[in-house]
Order: C-alpha cells, then structure tokens, then sequence
C-alpha cells in the first residue's frame, strides 16, 4: 500500500513495576506489502556489536512482551541484520527506534546474508545481535550458527498458534503461500482446497507454480495436502509425490521464479490462478487486478529472528526480541508494512483489503510446515528440489 505518512502522536510510555508500558502507538502508514525500498544501512559507521565495552550479563526483569526498563540498556549498541525493503524499513520505524528511545540502546540496520554470519562464527568475530533467516534455514543451523533460544528471556506467550516452531526461532515475519483467483474467471465458485488447484477438469485454466532456485517447502507440503500426505509419517516419497502432482497439471503449469513475476502473471491474467506468497496476492488485489484468496486451505510460512552463535551483548539482543513481541510494535509494523502481526492481541490499523491478505485473520485453516521433516531430510530433498526445477 503506498497511503501517505500520516501524522500522529508521539510515543509516550508509563512506568509500571519499573517497565516501560507504551500509551500511545506511534502510527505509521500501511506500506506496500510489495515495494521495494533502501536498506537502512549502517553505512561507513563501524558495526559495534563485538567490541561493546558492555558485554556483561544483564539483571532484567522477567520478559513481558514489548516492555523494557527505561534506560536499561544505556551505551550498548545492538545490530540487527535483515533482508532489506519496506519490511526492513517499516520495522526500524515501528519497533527498532522506539526501543532504542526507550531501552537507551543504539540499533544499527544491516543486511543478513547466510555466508558472512558463517565467517562470523567461525572467527569468532560475531558483530550481529539479531537476523532475519527463515524458519528453515534457523533450524537447521540451530545450535551451530544459532543460539538455541532461553524461553525464560522471551515472552512468546502471545504469539499466534503454530507460529512458535523450533528451538533457535522467534517468529518475526508472518505470510503465507495461498493461492490467488481470478474472480472474472471463476466468479463466486473459486477453488476451495488444495485439491482443487490440481482439478483442472472442474476449475479448467493455467496456474502459477513457484519454481525458483531455492527449496520451495511450503509449495510442496501444499501438493502433500493434495495427494493426502500422512503428515505424521512424511518419507522422501511424498516429496516426490508432490512434484508428480505438479508434473500432472501439463500444459496448464506456468512457472514463476519471483515473487515480482508471479503478481505480474496474476495481473495481467497470464494465470486464472497461482500459488503465491500472500503478499504478492495483495499486491496484485491492491493494483485493482479481479483476484481473491483462497483462505480454505493454504500454507503457514514464517521468518524468524535468531540470535547468532556467540553473540555480543547476549542478555540485551534478548531483550531486542522480547520488546519485538510486543502488541502494540506489532500492530504498528504490521500498518508499515502489511504483513500479518506475530501477537494475537495486536489490531493494526489498515484498510479493509489490507485485513482480508492478513494470514493471522485466516489461522483456522493454515497448516503448519512439518519443520523436523525438512532439517532432518534436507540434503536429498533440495537435491531432488534442484533437479526436478532444471527438469530432471
């Protein structure tokens, strides 16, 4: 969404129990789910993380979501590591300044890439506090580049159902792979499951497939809920039965292999129908194109802020990621950038579109990716991903 800034009231805060308690959220515009925009780098300034003077444990309270002493944390400098664009962006100003306003910190923006957090462990020379990876790549570094997560120091009480998933992720990034519709095709009778997007005698017409060069895992696990996977019993055969199912649409298969591509097939009407990320359905709702979601059955997809493996400053990057949790810095993110809240009682402020693409309003019917299932598995299952993808 690109609505205007709108003006609105500082953030305030009460002290209750000797923690910051927010009065008033700081409004922010609802950003487009889909736009591209600056990193706010660190630029010429030299990351502080590992070289913290203040690296010592920290008495804190025990975590309430999106609360901090104020003061707390006077002098130390975190670094958050993310994935750029409006998410980025929209977070700093929802969350990341005001906890430094609040906590006394300095937060400083990089850009999180997997093989400079291994140059960082393996140095022994970690200067960032927290990332943004998925929830796969998390765990299946756990413990190795990723400190296994202390519950006792982040309050994840509040956060939606299925969401909290592994031992080294915190949700942070909250989507969905959903199938979007053209409604000028299929009118009020859209397709209602995952088998229905494999029907192409009943719902006749070309469908966006995510083949890009990285382990599509929630795609598959949708084409498991197709074929009637024993999801308490996957074996490497039910992969294959996924990409058989794909294999099975033909002609009628269109693959794309960016979320920008997949929204444009979807706006221009090269698709009736596609499996996309959420956001991308949204983007191509809010551009005016005649598309609808199919909330029946889709697939849960998560981002996860992790700690790195020996990170500075371990008792403050919690901290971080415990004020991150919090209601109202949810509410206020998701408005910045209209991805779905990581806590059930926070209402962001957005338009009536913006809530129908919000995966938190649509819980009920999401299903959960089978996380053991892929770490224990993954090198023969993005060997075989890789392969199908070059037509293998």
């Amino acid at each position: 969404m690109n609505h205007p800034r709108r003006p609105g009231p500082r953030l305030s805060a009460t002290v209750q129990g000797g923690k910051v308690r927010n009065t008033a959220r700081r409004p922010l515009a609802a950003a487009g789910l889909i736009a591209t925009s600056g990193l706010l780098l660190v630029g010429c300034t030299p990351l502080a993380g590992s070289t913290d003077a203040s690296d010592v444990p920290l008495d804190l309270a025990p975590p309430v979501a999106g609360e901090i002493a104020p003061g707390a944390l006077d002098g130390i400098n975190l670094v958050y590591a993310g994935n750029g664009g409006v998410i980025q962006e929209g977070q700093t100003s929802a969350i990341w300044d005001p906890f430094a306003e609040e906590s006394g910190a300095t937060v400083q923006q990089d850009s999180y890439e997997l093989t400079k957090l291994k140059a960082m462990v393996d140095s022994d020379n970690v200067s960032w506090n927290m990332v943004n990876s998925s929830i796969l790549e998390n765990e299946r570094y756990c413990g190795e580049l990723f400190e296994k997560i202390d519950p006792a120091k982040v309050d994840l009480s509040n956060a939606p159902e299925g969401t909290v998933a592994g031992e080294c992720t915190v949700p942070n990034i909250f989507m969905g792979y959903v199938v979007a519709y053209n409604t000028d095709v299929y009118g009020d009778n859209g397709p209602k499951s995952a088998t229905d997007f494999f029907d192409t005698a009943k719902f006749p017409g070309k469908r966006g497939v995510p083949l890009t060069p990285w382990m599509e895992a929630p795609a598959i696990e949708f084409a498991m809920l197709a074929d009637g996977a024993d999801f308490d019993n996957l074996t490497v055969d039910d992969f294959h039965g996924a990409t058989d199912l794909y294999d099975s649409l033909g002609e009628n298969l269109v693959p794309w292999t960016s979320g920008a591509q997949s929204q444009q097939q979807l706006e221009s009407g090269e698709v009736d129908m596609s499996l996309v990320w959420s956001g991308r359905g949204f983007g191509a709702a809010n551009a005016g194109a005649p598309i609808a979601g199919m909330w029946e059955e889709w697939v849960v997809n998560i981002d996860g802020i992790a700690i790195p493996k020996g990170t500075p400053n371990l008792d403050a990057s919690y901290a971080a990621v415990n004020y991150l949790l919090g209601a109202d810095q949810q509410a206020a993110a998701s408005e910045a950038t209209s991805y779905a809240p990581v806590n059930v009682n926070a209402v962001p402020d957005v338009p009536e579109l913006t809530s129908e693409w919000l995966v938190s309003n649509h819980l009920e019917s999401g299903h959960n990716l089978k996380i053991d299932y892929w770490v224990d598995n993954w090198d023969e299952l993005a060997d075989a991903w890789t392969t199908w993808v070059a037509g293998g």
